[in-house]
């Protein structure tokens, strides 16, 4: 009988520790600084990963439905539906798939502009850009434009778009009007009516990797940065930033982030993150293999407006995990926030960590939830100082957008 009670009171007490354990390790988990969870659930649909902006207290998410259209959801920053999600494109011009987000950025007197890839008929993979606007805070659109000037059937996409502090809007994308085989180019566009004429075309480079998606980032004083993933001789696959010092008329030959060497017969699908700072600092993270074959993510930063770049610091990763898709939002403070993914073959998070020059990296956080599949993160820092993350969350039979923010 004492050899039962003692059992019973040693298997409690190995329940008492193991709830311990479980719950220390949810606090260490990244629960000490953001937020809970804001969900939108798409019950009946998958969806692409998110795209997010913020502005004037409000958080603005746009997706495409595995219906292929294109939707925008308002919410405010308690997780409150402002405006429900709202359909952008029409039948005419519908997005090629969830495999990737739209693009998204934020005027400066709160214009919406969305870009999306849009399937066409011709060559396999044509397609156009697609561009719409919205000056009512996300309730309205405007009809789609393109903002390829070249007609002729291709393969394009991989967009990204830039708004700067003037109003322009900069979209800069991979198109193959060139008809090469393996690679694309790196081409750019800009508006400077508000989005409803876009200027001629301008080829930034050739041998662009296919599918690795672009970014663009402008600068307060002018300057505009657009970046892509280049093939080298010996499918060499490394970063490169292309700058222009006069708003986006012309760009300077492009400069290489980092001599990875990188040699891969296939495109990784994978593109890089940039932001810039108050002081004209950009801030540079990407995926990449290098020439000993590791995967790694990594951030770099030039100060002498694109045309070098500091020597890259690893991300602060777990052990034994496959990090991917970084990306990177600069605060009003000067302080860098990045979000990347963290997998196994079984497991997926997302991670968190801040950095300032010359003390690194924060100690780093998860902050997604559950086990399954938490992918592809996004992150964005208010004019208040609050940091939003959002990613793509998996359930058995649908998908949701998580967010969840941190104060200052």
């Amino acid at each position: 009988m004492r050899i039962a009670i003692y059992d019973l009171r040693f298997t409690i007490l190995f329940l008492c520790v193991a709830l311990l354990l479980i719950v220390h390790a949810g606090c260490m988990a990244g629960d000490s600084s953001f937020g809970n969870h804001i969900g939108i659930n798409h019950p009946d649909k998958k969806v692409s990963p998110p795209v997010m902006a913020v502005y004037e207290g409000k958080i603005f998410i746009s997706y495409i439905r595995e219906e292929e259209d294109v939707y925008l959801t308002v919410l405010s920053e308690d997780g409150k539906t402002l405006i429900a999600p709202a359909k952008i494109n029409d039948k005419t011009s519908p997005a090629n798939g969830i495999h990737q987000n739209p693009g998204m950025a934020i005027g400066p007197n709160g214009e919406i502009y969305i870009t999306w890839t849009s399937p066409r008929e011709g060559d396999e993979f044509a397609a156009d850009i697609r561009f719409a606007v919205s000056m009512d805070s996300g309730k309205t659109f405007s009809p789609s434009i393109a903002v390829n000037d070249n007609t002729t059937s291709s393969s394009r996409g991989f967009e990204s778009i830039a708004t700067g502090k003037n109003g322009a809007v900069f979209v800069a994308w991979l198109d193959g009007r060139e008809k090469k085989q393996g690679v694309s180019s790196a081409y750019f566009s800009r508006s400077t009516d508000g989005g409803r004429t876009f200027e001629k075309n301008i080829k930034l480079d050739d041998n662009a990797c296919p599918c690795c998606r672009t970014a663009a980032a402008a600068a307060d004083d002018g300057t505009i940065y657009v970046s892509w993933r280049k093939v080298f001789d010996g499918d060499i696959r490394d970063m490169v930033v292309a700058a222009s010092k006069d708003n986006g008329r012309t760009f300077q030959q492009p400069a290489v982030v980092s001599r990875d060497q990188w040699a891969i017969q296939g495109c990784p699908h994978r593109g890089p993150s940039m932001d810039i700072d108050e002081k004209g600092v950009l801030y540079y993270s990407w995926y990449t293999e290098g020439s000993d074959g590791l995967p790694g993510i990594y951030l770099s930063a030039s100060k002498d407006g694109g045309k070098t770049f500091t020597s890259k610091e690893s991300l602060p990763v777990g052990n034994r995990v496959f990090p991917d898709h970084p990306k990177l939002t600069v605060g009003k403070n000067g302080t860098v926030y990045l979000v990347w993914e963290e997998k196994t073959p079984v497991l997926s998070k997302i991670m968190f960590a801040s950095y300032r020059e010359g003390k690194g990296f924060s100690k780093p956080e998860q902050l997604s939830q559950g086990v399954r599949r938490s992918y592809e993160p996004v992150v964005s820092a208010g004019d208040d100082g609050t940091v939003y993350a959002a990613w793509g969350y998996d359930e058995i039979r649908f998908s949701k957008v998580i967010i969840r923010a941190m104060k200052p």
